[in-house]
């Protein structure tokens, strides 16, 4: 709905205007009854929802008739309260607070943004003249329980589901609003991408967090290779781990996984719910984050001391081919036989289908570049004390 450009100098000026807004969303078999009446601080209007009759009492704030563009927002927010009633919704949570939140959220899926964000804030400045000269005087009026900001992202993400044009939801917005619009983009406009529109989007976020989820999988796999080489060295501790982790990786990528089953055929909650998944995809990337974050802090411990073991030759086998080939499914424990040397793996566990990253090419413990440079400097100080001493 356009910014009103109607003027409301009396009472029935602003219930007809309230006629347009009750027929705009499909209520105008309500008589809205409009009255100007001095309310409490902080609220610009009242509507009386506890009569069953045609008729709807509404109250606005006296003061707000030198501020026309915060009647049109109070307007609409009074006559959204009595729609969201009519058709049974309510905020679950039983605070006033929250159905009035909801109540300007509803005006603005209900068309009513840019009246919201042009009569969110309003600024009314007069001359007068006195004695001493003119004085200006400015009077500032709020309406809804919005800031601008917050009504701005609820505006752009209504527009970003309805597909609708930069010209057409900046057409009639007053510069404070404008700039909110603006502002928002600048800060959110990743929810609002065409992308989203699409019925691959959610498949496409979980495909790619699967391989993500693949990555890591990859490298607890080269921790269970380094547990399985240093056998009983706090084996109990990272074994736990790894069952654990692999069980949260399922648990997540099937989280991930279920988002693309809901068959959406209204290409408006399709939209919704591909932000939904976005946004659930990455905190759910948080979480994976966090195992990796665990499996390489072991993987550290795990190849110090596998190193420290491969050193003592004499007391300890060198790695070989053969202790890598059988892998213990993380999932329930059975053992596989995979080929020797053959790389990258996806493995598929006979017994329940649990898919997992491995690789039976063979441990290697080579020295990190730090510690090769350590072992020169030693190699080279030995030679100068030695060359001191003849």
């Amino acid at each position: 709905m356009p910014p009103l450009t109607a003027s409301f100098h009396d009472c029935l000026a602003i219930q007809a205007v309230a006629k347009q807004i009750a027929a705009s969303i499909g209520i105008e078999g309500f008589t809205f009854i409009i009255a100007t009446a001095k309310q409490k601080e902080k609220v610009g209007g009242h509507i009386d929802l506890s009569t069953g009759g045609r008729e709807v009492f509404v109250e606005v704030d006296s003061d707000m008739m030198k501020f026309p563009d915060a009647i049109a927002a109070t307007l609409c927010h009074e006559i959204c309260h009595k729609w969201l009633q009519v058709n049974g919704i309510r905020s679950p949570i039983e605070i006033e607070i929250d159905n009035e939140i909801l109540t300007d959220i509803t005006s603005v899926f209900l068309g009513f943004g840019k009246i919201m964000l042009n009569g969110c804030r309003t600024t009314n400045v007069r001359h007068e003249t006195t004695s001493n000269g003119t004085r200006t005087i400015t009077e500032t009026m709020t309406a809804g329980y919005l800031d601008r900001d917050q009504l701005a992202f609820v505006y752009r993400l209504v527009c970003a589901m309805r597909s609708i044009t930069s010209s057409d939801f900046m057409q009639g917005l007053n510069a404070e609003a404008a700039y909110a619009v603006q502002r928002c983009d600048s800060s959110y406009g990743h929810h609002y991408d065409p992308r989203f529109h699409r019925m691959e989007a959610t498949q496409g976020t979980v495909t790619g967090f699967e391989s993500r989820v693949v990555e890591v999988q990859r490298t607890m796999a080269d921790l269970d290779k380094h547990v399985t080489y240093i056998k009983k060295c706090f084996c109990e501790t990272i074994d736990g781990f790894l069952i654990a982790g692999h069980r949260k990786l399922e648990s997540l990528r099937q989280k991930a996984v279920a988002m693309t089953q809901h068959a959406e055929l209204d290409p408006a909650l399709c939209f919704l719910r591909a932000i939904q998944a976005d946004f659930e995809v990455n905190r759910l990337s948080d979480e994976v984050h966090s195992v990796l974050q665990e499996a390489e802090g072991f993987l550290q411990h795990a190849r110090a001391v596998g190193r420290q073991l491969s050193r003592n030759s004499e007391r300890f086998p060198p790695p070989s081919p053969t202790m890598f080939n059988i892998v213990t499914c993380p999932h329930d424990g059975t053992k596989l036989r995979l080929p020797e040397n053959s790389g990258d793996l996806i493995v598929t566990c006979p017994k329940y289908k649990y898919r997992f990253a491995y690789s039976t090419a063979t441990v290697s413990f080579s020295e990190p570049p730090e510690r090769r440079r350590l072992t020169w400097w030693k190699k080279i100080r030995n030679l100068m004390r030695q060359k001191q001493t003849v």
